[in-house]
């Protein structure tokens, strides 16, 4: 049984061989979660449920931030920066789960475990 590190190192090298952007198989959502000891694989590996929860987070905390202290321009309530980022959170997180579930399909990539 290879590690985690190992395992993410085929995983990459599987990826980057596929010509998938680094961007795309490396966002940074995931490399903070391995900074802080969280051993999440690349979202190509993982399943879509929770593909979805780390997008909608990652991406709800993003838009709150901007809507709520106003960086593109007038701030909103607390509730209405609330309501659009569980909207745009629950909208990315779906979307993103799609795309890398009908991408890896398409790419025809090894499962985690046998890497």
């Amino acid at each position: 049984m290879s590690s985690f590190k190992e395992r993410l190192e085929k995983a990459h090298a599987e990826l980057q061989a596929q010509g998938v952007w680094l961007s795309n198989y490396k966002p940074p959502m995931f490399s903070l979660l391995r900074m802080l000891g969280i051993k999440v694989p690349p979202p190509y590996y993982i399943g879509f449920h929770l593909n979805a929860i780390i997008a909608f987070w990652y991406f709800a905390l993003i838009i709150f931030l901007v809507m709520y202290f106003g960086i593109l321009g007038s701030s909103d309530t607390f509730q209405t920066a609330m309501d659009k980022a569980l909207l745009w959170g629950f909208v990315y997180g779906m979307g993103m789960a799609v795309f890398y579930t009908i991408r890896r399909r398409k790419l025809s990539l090894s499962d985690w475990s046998s890497l």
